[in-house]
């Protein structure tokens, strides 16, 4: 996902062309990059190249709280059910 001449769109050319542009990331699923005043402000992506994304995010988030965890079980801040039972005598 790096800018480039054909992916590289002002905000003109998004306040002239929104359906073009619509469509192109429909059909090539690579994101357009909206720039103003020669600074990157928004990207346009199609709705199933974001649900990856996101999908992908949280999956990473997940990893590394599972990572946490683990380190913590071995530091004695958790317990197993068992341990738990036997504390309060369930």
């Amino acid at each position: 996902m790096i800018p480039t001449a054909q992916n590289v769109k002002t905000i003109t050319d998004l306040r002239e062309r929104a359906l073009e542009l619509l469509e192109q990331v429909e059909q090539t699923s690579e994101p357009v990059f909206v720039f103003h005043r020669s600074k990157p402000k928004a990207v346009i992506m199609s709705i199933e190249e974001f649900s990856k994304l996101k999908e992908l995010i949280e999956d990473l988030e997940d990893s590394i709280l599972a990572r946490k965890l683990e380190r913590n079980v071995g530091k004695g801040k958790y317990f197993g059910l068992a341990q738990l039972k036997k504390r309060h005598r369930l």
